[in-house]
């Protein structure tokens, strides 16, 4: 009796020290970063396109109030992506590897379209 009760105290311990954590989805990671203008000032509203290498579009979402944006939940393997915001346009950032568990971060400069 005496050791199922230090048990329970030992694995309470590693909770509240944080030694047990919740498990990680297996196999998937994330893309996020930030747009930015000219200026370097965060963009807000700006639209953000994940395609695949091969260039098939996969999602776009919208940056939030500090410029921001997250692509969640992606398999392992390379993306591309690009932000515009009315007249202007970032570069492609080509290769992008998203590994699991793991955030690709970047950041995206918009400049007048061409």
């Amino acid at each position: 009796m005496r050791y199922k009760l230090i048990l329970a105290l030992v694995f309470c311990a590693a909770i509240a020290a944080g030694a047990v954590a919740a498990p990680r989805p297996g196999g998937l990671g994330t893309i996020g970063g930030q747009v930015l203008n000219a200026s370097g000032k965060p963009v807000v509203g700006a639209h953000v396109t994940l395609q695949t290498t091969e260039g098939h579009h996969l999602q776009t979402v919208d940056t939030n109030e500090q410029g921001r944006f997250w692509f969640a939940s992606l398999p392992e393997g390379q993306y591309s992506v690009r932000a515009t915001y009315e007249d202007r346009v970032s570069e492609w950032r080509q290769g992008l590897w998203v590994a699991p568990g793991e955030q690709t971060s970047i950041v995206l400069h918009l400049r007048p379209k061409k």
